[in-house]
């Protein structure tokens, strides 16, 4: 059907035809071209620097640009002229530009403050706010409950009621925060928050609630729980947090993203975007190769049946058989401990797997001996000594296991927390920095800010046992250890293995700790067992499957943030493109959304590549933001030179 003869049966209102709409917006957005271009200085930087962030006014009739040297540009969206300049708008890089309303705007920048300005007067700010620590990065504002919401690299998202005017400022309040934040975004509806961090995953909270989000998500740390899932360790600390991710949860529940194409192993999310009518998350993260970028759409809704409650039934029929085979296993290993008297058994070092690392537990009581250390020239020539010693050992063992007890009895409260997870925030430009640096020399340089976790894997007795081995490494008590009796062994910590091969015993910071040696123990073949969500009779909650679009990006502009778009219906994705832009949709024939539940399970379990519909280059250098009028098909797209270049259909 012709572009005349739609229009033709829409005037006399005849019924549409089936898939007619598609074929006319295929024609309007194929024939998008540029033909308008502002600053087109070719191989020379603007005086304004880059384009970080182009915004529409909510009437589409005013674009502002927010730039890399400290202004704010403001441009006619019918004449496509600039209108008005504030220069030193802040003291150092505007990055983002937010509308309230068809007269208030808001900007951040890394002078760590965000500012408040009305259109009908721009010579001087309406408010500055203090009160992020870094970069602020992201505004967004929620109609629903009147507050605004910033996000910057300190890792803190803030509100503040705009609408209250005290001595000290607005009133403003630290609702989460969470490290390696990138940018959070409010859906249309305002009942969804999403937020992308550079390690690799989204989160999306649903059924949002801004004004009770700082109790609700109080100590929950997402970096914690998605180190619980791809590690397949339960961790107590992260576990206790299940109750945010049940459906149970009425407000601010949590849902992680963490499915993205087989080729893409996504690291840091740069940019990110809310379809207009909320239906799905466009993000753009680089490859942990950090060779190529990667587009993503994902699915916003929430899923209709909670994995968790499916697996909890699965665990609840299986629970008698799992503990019959525990039974039966527990009963094998008693036997194995009997007949360890050869020296053939390994059973003093028990083996857990966790992804990349290897971790030496002490043996459990009841267990067989543990082969002895080997002998060592001096043991061999004089037996008599190492007679009297393993004697002097006994001795000493009764009288460490004593002090030990009564250590235990006066050990401060404080040593219930064991730090096992370590931490360190660090900021994007800083991390390109360490990663130059590292390049050019072998010099390491460690983080600024670091702080421990306690994750409950660990019990306090190790913590405590710990202390008091390294208090007592100066005594003579402390001279040997005994490999006779099973209840000391069982009562020892990781510390005890801090033995030399003579039989003596060394502090732990001034000789590395004892290992038997395993070229002349026999090792039992390592079995892993298969993945599973079981640990000790817990489930780790799964993240669904959210991912339903994608395609390959080149790495351009490294160290740039590039921020993609939707149209005003959602039918097409501008993703900056090198020096250009590319036009990207659901299907061949620009097609909506998908929005029935089947259609979008379907693309769920097999995830589709998005269609590049056209190409156009018109830039000098890599193009940066982009963004689409709220109210017809005109594009406005900046790069890093500063040029903007504006586009629209010419049917």
């Amino acid at each position: 059907m012709s572009l005349y003869r739609w229009l033709y049966r829409r005037e006399y209102g005849l019924p549409s035809n089936r898939m007619d709409f598609d074929h006319i917006m295929h024609r309007v957005y194929g024939s998008m071209k540029d033909f308008d271009h502002w600053n087109d200085t070719p191989n020379q930087t603007s005086d304004y620097g880059a384009v970080f962030n182009l915004e529409f006014s909510p009437k589409g009739n005013v674009l502002v640009a927010a730039c890399e040297k400290k202004s704010i540009l403001f441009f006619d969206a019918i004449t496509q002229q600039q209108t008005y300049t504030i220069k030193d708008a802040h003291t150092d890089n505007v990055n983002c530009i937010k509308f309230l309303d068809e007269r208030m705007f808001a900007t951040c920048s890394d002078d760590t403050t965000v500012a408040l300005w009305d259109l009908r007067y721009l010579k001087k700010k309406v408010r500055s706010l203090h009160g992020h620590s870094n970069w602020v990065k992201n505004i967004e504002y929620s109609h629903k409950d009147n507050l605004l919401v910033t996000s910057g690299f300190d890792g803190s998202i803030f509100t503040w009621d705009i609408n209250s005017h005290t001595e000290q400022g607005l009133i403003y309040q630290k609702v989460f925060h969470t490290s390696g934040l990138m940018r959070c975004r409010i859906s249309p509806d305002c009942s969804k928050l999403v937020i992308c961090s550079t390690g690799g995953y989204l989160m999306i909270i649903h059924h949002l609630d801004l004004t009770s989000l700082h109790k609700d998500l109080n100590g929950f740390r997402p970096s914690i729980y998605r180190l619980m899932q791809t590690g397949h360790q339960y961790i107590p600390q992260a576990a206790k947090f299940d109750h945010v991710f049940s459906k149970k949860q009425k407000k601010n529940r949590v849902e992680l993203v963490t499915d993205f194409p087989e080729e893409n192993d996504a690291e840091v999310i740069l940019a990110l975007q809310i379809h207009p009518l909320g239906h799905s998350i466009l993000s753009r993260n680089i490859s942990y190769d950090e060779k190529t970028e990667w587009s993503c759409i994902h699915d916003i809704n929430e899923e209709p049946r909670e994995m968790k409650e499916h697996l909890q039934e699965e665990h609840k029929s299986s629970k008698r058989k799992r503990k019959i085979i525990c039974d039966s296993d527990e009963e094998s290993n008693s036997g194995l401990g009997v007949g360890d008297e050869s020296g053939d058994s390994t059973d003093g070092l028990r083996f857990s797997i966790n992804r990349r690392q290897r971790v030496f537990r002490p043996r459990l009581p009841g267990r067989g001996a543990p082969p002895p250390p080997p002998p060592t020239l001096a043991s061999t020539a004089s037996p008599p000594a190492s007679s009297s010693n393993s004697n002097n050992n006994a001795n000493n063992s009764s009288s460490t296991s004593t002090n030990n007890q009564s250590a235990a009895a006066s050990a401060p409260s404080n040593q219930s927390f064991v730090p096992d997870i370590w931490a360190a925030e660090v900021t994007v430009q800083e991390r390109a920095i360490r990663q130059n640096r590292a390049r050019n020399s072998n010099a390491v340089t460690g983080y600024n800010y670091v702080y421990a976790i306690s994750s409950g894997v660990l019990p306090a007795v190790t913590a405590s046992a710990s202390s008091r081995n390294s208090s007592n490494s100066n005594n003579d008590t402390m001279n040997s250890r005994s490999t006779d009796s099973p209840s000391t062994r069982g009562r020892s910590s990781f510390s005890d293995l801090a033995a030399s091969t003579d039989g003596s015993s060394t502090s732990s910071s001034d000789s590395p700790p004892y290992l038997p040696d395993f070229d002349r123990i026999l090792m039992r073949p390592l079995i892993l067992p298969p993945k599973r969500n079981d640990y000790c009779g817990r489930i780790i909650f799964e993240n669904p499957k959210k991912l339903m679009f994608y395609i390959q990006e080149p790495n351009k502009g490294k160290g740039f943030i590039k921020e993609p778009s939707f149209s005003a219906d959602g039918r097409i994705v501008c993703s900056p493109y090198d020096n250009g832009i590319r036009l990207l949709g659901y299907s061949d024939t620009c097609s909506e959304y998908p929005r029935h539940f089947r259609e979008i399970d379907t693309i769920k379990q097999k995830p589709r590549g998005l269609h590049v519909l056209k190409e156009l280059r018109c830039h000098e250098d890599k193009v940066l933001s982009s963004k689409f009028s709220p109210r017809e098909p005109l594009l406005a797209t900046g790069c890093k030179s500063g040029k903007v270049v504006w586009y629209h259909p010419i049917l």
